[in-house]
């Protein structure tokens, strides 16, 4: 949607974004961005952003690119396993030219190996001109198969112009949480254009610093459709948490590796402990063990280069 847009017909357009993922199940920021598949002359699964989407004004950060890879490893296994199959990742690394975050643009896919209960996978993630800026690899657990859960498609795993309809109830009844409606129109409209897509300025606002310790607070949009905390907002949170900490900065990234350990509700503070392991003027060494009530939820271990 054009900066310039109608005030009435920027909130129209947020509002059937977020619509559409109670409609579908499927994470609201990845609606919020407009995800979806693209084909071209090679067999890759592509997933891709829509620039012109209100959420994604200021250009794609940390949130959107970690969220990207995150779907494309998972989709391209989908693809391969089963559209409906649920599967947490287990670990998903990234590796990311830095100060290139606002170039991405889509992330093509390839299966890595599909074994009894685990997939891996890997992707490029690539600018408008199809130069490669980084690369992500995953490693998912899979259900028992034949598998007859309660999952449901990803909207953007289907390929153009087979995207399946799905007029089911809400199943986990987000359409507009926590403001995210009044936010991303507010984000939208500020002048001069942000710096960031609202995603990732919405996880800055979500962690916080004191002196003693460092937290998220989890937000519904911010949530998978099995209503957990989204992989990528994990891993932003974490990077959040060592910027505040050491003064490096996601523009500095190069490589950030996640395990999760265990499922991360929506409905509690997320507490993150930066360890610095070395630091020197021009390079950052740090891991993030992020914790909610008393339980270890996911490991991070990050490169920053200057």
């Amino acid at each position: 949607m054009p900066r310039d847009a109608p005030v009435d017909g920027l909130r129209a357009a947020i509002l059937t974004d977020i619509d559409q993922s109670a409609r579908t199940g499927a994470p609201p920021l990845g609606h919020l961005v407009g995800l979806h598949r693209i084909q071209d002359a090679t067999d890759l699964f592509i997933l891709a952003f829509e620039p012109t989407r209100p959420a994604m004004l200021g250009g794609p950060g940390l949130l959107e690119v970690a969220m990207l890879a995150d779907l494309a490893l998972g989709g391209v296994l989908r693809n391969e396993v089963g559209p409906s199959l649920s599967m947490p990742t287990i670990t998903m690394t990234i590796q990311l030219a830095p100060a290139t975050a606002t170039e991405v643009r889509t992330a093509a896919a390839e299966v890595t190996a599909v074994l009894d209960r685990t997939g891996m996978s890997r992707c490029r993630l690539l600018a408008a001109d199809g130069a490669i800026v980084g690369d992500a690899a995953g490693v998912f657990a899979l259900p028992a198969r034949p598998y007859d859960g309660p999952g449901r498609p990803m909207p953007w795993d289907s390929p153009p112009g087979e995207e399946a309809l799905d007029t089911a109830a809400p199943e986990l009844g987000r359409s507009n949480t926590d403001g995210c409606l009044d936010s991303i129109e507010a984000h939208a409209l500020t002048e001069p254009e942000p710096e960031r897509a609202w995603g990732t300025a919405h996880i800055a606002q979500q962690v916080a610093a004191t002196a003693d310790s460092i937290a998220m607070t989890p937000t519904g949009v911010l949530g998978n459709r099995l209503g957990h905390v989204q992989g990528g907002a994990m891993v932003t949170a974490a990077v959040r948490a060592i910027e505040l900490r050491t003064g490096f900065t996601a523009d500095e990234l190069a490589s950030v590796t996640a395990e999760f350990v265990g499922a991360t509700t929506l409905d509690g503070l997320v507490v993150a402990t930066v360890d610095v392991l070395k630091q020197s003027p021009r390079s950052l060494f740090a891991r993030v063990a992020l914790t909610q009530e008393g339980q270890l939820r996911c490991h991070v271990s990050a490169v920053f280069r200057k």
